[in-house]
């Protein structure tokens, strides 16, 4: 009986210290598999291509859904883009390098955040990678 109670006691605390860490998006993170997450106005996905790849695609896809890219910064580990939808609704988009075939996309939609815009962003950049 014992056991069983320090086992129940040391689960809440770790579910405590996740709570009051904010860390359940690390671990949505972990058990999403890859999958595109939608957190805070932010859809965010790791992604098994190279940054270069990535930032072409999400270049296409901007031109597909008449995206204005207004300002770019690029370095060796980051490419942010800033652009507006023709109806003025603002686009964030940062692509980071992990490893060599490997990169993060995050993409932001409006102020507060559009999840579908974002998603359909980011499932064009999906297409014109093929």
């Amino acid at each position: 009986m014992k056991n069983r109670k320090t086992k129940i006691s040391a689960l809440l605390i770790v579910l405590l210290c996740f709570s009051l860490s904010g860390c359940w998006f690390a671990l949505g993170g972990a058990a999403g598999g890859g999958a595109a997450i939608y957190y805070k106005g932010w859809l965010r996905e790791d992604t098994a291509r190279n940054m270069h790849t990535v930032h072409e695609a999400i270049l296409k896809a901007t031109e597909e859904k008449n995206i204005h890219v207004e300002e770019e910064t690029r370095r060796t580990d980051l490419v942010r883009l800033r652009g507006r939808y023709q109806d003025g609704t603002n686009v964030w988009i940062n692509i980071e390098y992990l490893a060599a075939n490997t990169s993060r996309i995050n993409i932001r939609v409006g102020i507060l955040g559009d999840e579908s815009r974002s998603r359909a962003l980011w499932n064009e950049a999906r297409r014109q990678m093929g």
